[in-house]
C-alpha cells in the first residue's frame, strides 16, 4: 500500500519532490488554505504532484457535491471532473477539479451504503500552471508533512489539524486543533478522532497530521459532542484514499505527496 510512485526513476516524477521550495510564507498556496466554489467553502489538506507541471491541492469530495450533507456518496450528484470554478486562496487563477472519490466510486460500481462508499471522501484540484511558482508544501501552523503515513495509526496517537472555516472568525485558537485517535474504522479506511475544540462546517477537507509529522488523513465529517463530551471527527485514511485514486486510473500513478521536513506539532 502507499505511494507507489516513490520508486519511480522518471525524472518528471522526481522533479517536483526534489524542488527547493525555500521557507514558506503566509501568501503561498499551502495545505490549510481555503478552497471555495459555487458548492461552498472547505479547507485544503496537502499538495501533490504528478510531474513538474501538474500539481494538485487536496480537499474533501463532498465539497463538490449537491448532496454533501445527506444521501449516499455512491448515489450523489457531484461536480464533473473538469469543473473549473474553484477558487484557491492565494492563487491568481482558478483551479480545476480533476478527481472526486464520490464520482470515482460511482464509476467503479461500488455498492451504495458500503463502508467503501461512506468512508472515501477525497478530492484533488489541479493548480493552474501559472500559480506553481507560489506553491509550498508546508502545512499552515504546524509544518510538515514529513511523509505519507503508510499502514495504520493506533488508538491514542496524537493528531494535529487546522481548519479555515469562517465560523472561527480568524481566531488561531479555534483554527488549530489537537486531538487523539479514538477509533480505527473499517480496518483502517478511516479514523475517529477527538479534538480540543470544535471542528465546524468549512473545516472539511483539512489536513490531519500524525504526531510524528506524517500526513495521516483528511477531515471528512464533524459530530458535535454531547454536554461536556469532546468533539468527534471522521478522518479519511489518506494512504488508502490516494491508492484508490491511483489504482482506478483516475490520477497518474506518478502522483506523490509533497513534503516538508520542518514539523512543529507539540
Amino acid at each position: 500500500s502507499g505511494c507507489k510512485s516513490s520508486s519511480s526513476n522518471s525524472s518528471a516524477a522526481a522533479e517536483p519532490v526534489a524542488r527547493d521550495f525555500g521557507e514558506p510564507t503566509a501568501q503561498q498556496i499551502r495545505p490549510g488554505v481555503k478552497i471555495s466554489s459555487s458548492y461552498g467553502s472547505c479547507t485544503s489538506n496537502f499538495i501533490f504532484a504528478a510531474n513538474s507541471v501538474t500539481y494538485y491541492i487536496g480537499t474533501a469530495a463532498h465539497c463538490f457535491s449537491d448532496d454533501a450533507n445527506n444521501g449516499d456518496p455512491c448515489e450523489s450528484r457531484n461536480a464533473a471532473s473538469g469543473f473549473s470554478g474553484v477558487t484557491i486562496e492565494n492563487a491568481r487563477f482558478p483551479g480545476t477539479l480533476v478527481y472526486s472519490s464520490w464520482s470515482a466510486m460511482q464509476q467503479q460500481g461500488e455498492v451504495p451504503a458500503s463502508e467503501q462508499c461512506r468512508l472515501n471522501d477525497f478530492a484533488l484540484v489541479q493548480i493552474h500552471p501559472d500559480d506553481l511558482d507560489n506553491v509550498h508544501p508546508s502545512a499552515l501552523r504546524f509544518g510538515g508533512p514529513t511523509g505519507l503515513y503508510n499502514g495504520l495509526a493506533a488508538v491514542g496517537d496524537e493528531v494535529f489539524t487546522y481548519g479555515q472555516s469562517s465560523l472561527h472568525f480568524g481566531e488561531p485558537a479555534l483554527e488549530e486543533k489537537r486531538g487523539q485517535i479514538t477509533q480505527v474504522v473499517a480496518d483502517g479506511l478511516a479514523y475517529r478522532v477527538r479534538t480540543d475544540n470544535a471542528g465546524v462546517p468549512g473545516d472539511s477537507g483539512s489536513a490531519v497530521l500524525h504526531e510524528d509529522g506524517r500526513a495521516l488523513g483528511v477531515l471528512s465529517d464533524v459530530a458535535v459532542g454531547v454536554g461536556t463530551a469532546p468533539v468527534s471527527n471522521g478522518v479519511v485514511n489518506l494512504d488508502r484514499a490516494l491508492a484508490y485514486a491511483k489504482n482506478g486510473g483516475f490520477i497518474p500513478a506518478s502522483t506523490v505527496l509533497l513534503t516538508w521536513q520542518t514539523f512543529s506539532g507539540q
